[in-house]
């Protein structure tokens, strides 16, 4: 039975409700993909509900095991109803080894992508076209979902070139991947953009940001200082008055600072880098682990700005984008010279103080909405909120009987997603003990331990 967080005899009856809730989203999503409620493990899918549903607000990836399809059916049905939650999360489905990945985004996560994506924007909005012939536009795409060999990647970003005029039938061509990781370890990375480069042979340029930190997020404890400060003021400070509590009154919050408040340690970051790969347009695929100094480089915007040779490396993605252009009218069977193209595109540059900036904020907001979630769950009332979903093992023969028949069919099935290199994670305890059937929810920690070799490990994502 899974561990209940439990204050009075009316947070078990709260806790019974949820369980009731999560009953008809079962039915409800159930019926939407057209799965028997009995052929899905029902531990799984409330388990996976309760973690997509933010009742965890600490760990920003969990990692479930022995998920056969149905059950991946049902939980990626739930993460993508918007009326559950907020932020979807993403989804990384083995169905050879029966694994799910969830990953849960944050704004410190998205923080360097969305200044990635203005600038992409800025420089590659005007590209030249003829009348009454083809248009090219270029699209940053932030949840764009790539298929392949019944396998699945949504990268946290991508740059495409698109016609648009419906008179060709040319496909999209991708030029860039973006990916981000907050606290991850780089090989898992790697060996996600290998697979994404493999099946997108005209990606030009791969970027890869890693923002790391000190110690590992945890929680303030029951009756500590931070407890009793943040119970004694009843109430939900507004994200001002709570920044304004932050140890050092003397300077505002920065990327060197550690956000303390109420004698909790918030956030702190070690170190923000960012990698760079490119490739000439008709040259050899990118190669991340053999790339030589002309085509890969690094940079550090955090604790120190160094960033000259990923400026250096940015005008040389900037130059491989142009002729990624000319291939593509080319292929539309169109031609543009070098000094048309030249004169649509400007040079790619970066202001990394506008860098740090975003960081900054992003690093506000999710301290603040760290402090939310775990006020809502732990020390406000739970009538003032919509409460966490924490739910019960119940036994089949007091569940609803639940009909799968019936409902209009939907779109929100995910492909199953076949990675070869995942590795099984072995089985052991964990904290989310398992259901009576042995399916097993692994924590960060245990991934760590478990599963390194695998595409996904340990950390925030």
């Amino acid at each position: 039975m899974i561990t209940l967080d439990t204050h009075s005899s009316s947070q078990s009856s709260l806790d019974i409700d949820m369980a009731r809730q999560f009953e008809v989203v079962l039915q409800k999503v159930c019926r939407s993909i057209h799965v028997n409620p009995e052929d899905a493990d029902y531990g799984i899918c409330r388990r996976g509900f309760q973690y997509i549903s933010r009742a965890n607000h600490v760990k920003q990836m969990e990692v479930f095991t022995r998920v056969g399809p149905n059950e991946f059916k049902v939980i990626s049905a739930i993460a993508e109803d918007i009326s559950l939650i907020f932020l979807k999360p993403r989804l990384t489905y083995d169905a050879c080894n029966q694994v799910l990945i969830v990953k849960m985004p944050s704004t410190l996560h998205e923080a360097p992508l969305d200044k990635l994506k203005t600038v992409l924007e800025k420089r590659l909005d005007c590209l030249p076209s003829h009348p009454g012939q083809s248009m090219v536009c270029t699209n940053v795409h932030m949840n764009h979902s790539i298929r392949f060999d019944n396998s699945e990647f949504i990268p946290d970003m991508l740059l495409s070139l698109r016609d648009i005029s419906e008179q060709m039938n040319e496909p999209s061509m991708f030029l860039l991947v973006s990916e981000c990781a907050f606290s991850q370890n780089e090989a898992v990375l790697h060996d996600k953009l290998k697979k994404l480069i493999a099946e997108l042979p005209n990606l030009v340029a791969v970027m890869m940001m890693v923002i790391r930190k000190d110690v590992p997020f945890s929680l303030p404890q029951k009756k500590s200082a931070a407890w009793e400060y943040f119970k004694s003021c009843g109430r939900l400070l507004s994200q001002k008055e709570f920044l304004d509590l932050c140890a050092d009154l003397n300077e505002p919050v920065h990327l060197g600072k550690s956000i303390i408040v109420g004698g909790h340690i918030w956030c702190h970051l070690a170190t923000v880098e960012y990698f760079i790969w490119v490739r000439e347009v008709r040259g050899n695929l990118i190669d991340i682990d053999n790339s030589g100094a002309d085509s890969t480089t690094r940079g550090m915007l955090f604790p120190e700005v160094r960033m000259g040779e990923v400026d250096a490396m940015l005008d040389k993605a900037i130059s491989s984008f142009k002729g990624s252009i000319i291939l593509f009218f080319e292929r539309l069977g169109e031609s543009f010279s070098t000094g048309e193209i030249e004169e649509a595109i400007g040079p790619l540059k970066f202001s990394w103080t506008d860098c740090q900036g975003h960081l900054t904020g992003g690093m506000k907001d999710m301290v603040y909405d760290r402090y939310q979630c775990w006020l809502q769950k732990y020390i406000l009332p739970r009538h003032k909120w919509k409460p966490s979903i924490i739910l019960l093992d119940m036994p089949t023969s007091s569940r609803p009987c639940l009909d799968a028949r019936g409902g209009n069919p939907t779109n929100t099935t995910r492909t199953n997603t076949c990675l070869a290199s995942l590795t099984s994670v072995p089985n052991h305890s964990s904290s989310s003990s398992p259901s009576s059937s042995g399916s097993e929810v692994l924590s960060s920690s245990d991934v760590s331990s478990a599963a390194d070799d695998a595409i996904y490990g340990i950390g925030d994502v």
